[in-house]
């Protein structure tokens, strides 16, 4: 009996043919990946800082930076078939790879984290009724945010195919609600969507608000 292991996540070579997914796959895991509740805590803090046409510049030239630099890299990792830490050690040597390894890994610390969180406080809020402020959560609110780590480490576990099963479930899922409340919150306004940029403190610029939107997929869209 054979004692060799299958690297499935191919952390030591490239990814061969067999073990590529479809387009359809990959778009609907990266479009599941950009759903994030801190991506739309940026488009609130934008919304509240810039007018109407300062927040379409901002997200456009936003958008078109992270296009750019995203697409390179995802070009390069399609071609090549090898993952970030791989294509990482080929531009910087062992060691030299050692700090963008480094810096990814942190920022998707933060980002679990975060996600965490901004997940268990709003449920912890509205359906189980607690008191929660900047400085206290009772024993409920963390036992939620145990739970959805839990969660969200399993479906990463049981590799790409529970992702995709979860993407196809939860991407039309949330483009679907998503847009059904944001109707819901414009009726209920007493303005019109474009006049509800009126409000708020308008202290943001439009490159200030193009770096928001960098910010928020630059260290995902790297890892990915």
């Amino acid at each position: 009996m054979s004692n060799k292991k299958f690297d499935v996540d191919y952390t030591t070579k490239p990814v061969d043919r067999a073990g590529r997914k479809s387009t359809l796959s990959m778009f609907m895991i990266m479009l599941g990946f950009t759903f994030f509740s801190a991506s739309m805590w940026v488009g609130q803090n934008l919304a509240a800082g810039l007018n109407w046409w300062g927040f379409i510049w901002a997200m456009l030239l936003g958008g078109l930076i992270l296009a750019a630099y995203t697409g390179a890299l995802g070009w390069i990792g399609a071609e090549s078939g090898l993952s970030l830490d791989m294509l990482a050690r080929r531009s910087f040597g062992t060691k030299g790879s050692w700090l963008p390894s480094a810096m990814i890994s942190f920022t998707q610390i933060g980002w679990f984290g975060v996600g965490l969180a901004m997940f268990a406080i709003p449920i912890a809020k509205e359906l189980l009724h607690l008191e929660v402020t900047p400085d206290f959560m009772p024993w409920q609110g963390y036992l939620l945010v145990a739970i959805a780590g839990i969660l969200m480490t399993a479906s990463a576990y049981f590799g790409i195919k529970s992702l995709t099963i979860i993407s196809y479930i939860a991407v039309p899922a949330v483009a679907i609600l998503g847009t059904v409340a944001m109707i819901m919150a414009v009726r209920r306004g007493d303005v019109g969507l474009i006049e509800q940029f009126s409000r708020g403190t308008k202290d943001l610029g439009v490159i200030a608000g193009a770096g928001l939107v960098v910010g928020s997929f630059v260290s995902g869209g790297t890892a990915t």
